[in-house]
């Protein structure tokens, strides 16, 4: 959902992306900023500082945007980047859940359920693009949706509610990936 309205507000994060490009950075480097900022927010959310966390999920979300504008508009885009993202963004799932649920903000079967919920959205589209379906950047709670559902949850104190919505709607992301890639691969 969010990757439809990314579409639209890509000229907005053009100017960002090029401050970027100006300051020296370059778009692994953003990645693993991402991977600073995902770390932090975890180690908050294990210290029960959710709401900090969700400020660190925030800033977290904006630059895994913004690692593919500057990769974009600087030229910069390469295989290995697009490896090295998908593999920082799993780290970063893992983490923000295996916090919370070390701090007692979520149970450990919802953490687990929504962290396997996380990985399977990724892997059925990685999986299903392998298999020649096209690109399959669909499904009701793709990963920005998923790291914003959280960042407010940690925000509002309201890890409790957040885990488990993005534990159910990533299972539907995934199976909804499975039913048009399956169309597609007919």
């Amino acid at each position: 959902m969010l990757s439809e309205i990314r579409e639209r507000i890509e000229p907005l994060l053009e100017p960002v992306a090029r401050a970027f490009i100006q300051v020296g950075f370059t778009p692994n480097w953003i990645t693993l900023l991402g991977l600073l900022m995902g770390s932090a927010a975890a180690l908050l959310f294990a210290n029960s500082e959710p709401r900090l966390a969700g400020v660190a999920l925030l800033i977290c979300g904006f630059l895994d945007a913004i690692d593919g504008a500057v990769a974009r508009v600087g030229g910069m885009e390469t295989a290995f980047g697009g490896l090295l993202d998908s593999v920082v963004d799993r780290y970063v799932d893992f983490a923000i859940f295996a916090g919370a649920i070390y701090a007692g903000l979520a149970s450990w079967k919802w953490g687990l359920f929504a962290v396997t919920g996380s990985f399977m959205v990724s892997y059925t589209r990685a999986r299903a693009e392998a298999a020649g379906s096209g690109k399959l950047d669909v499904g009701v709670a793709e990963r920005g949706e998923r790291l914003l559902i959280l960042a407010v949850g940690g925000l509002f104190n309201l890890m409790h509610y957040a885990v488990p919505l993005v534990a159910i709607l990533a299972h539907l992301t995934a199976l909804q990936r499975m039913i048009i890639a399956r169309r597609r691969l007919s």
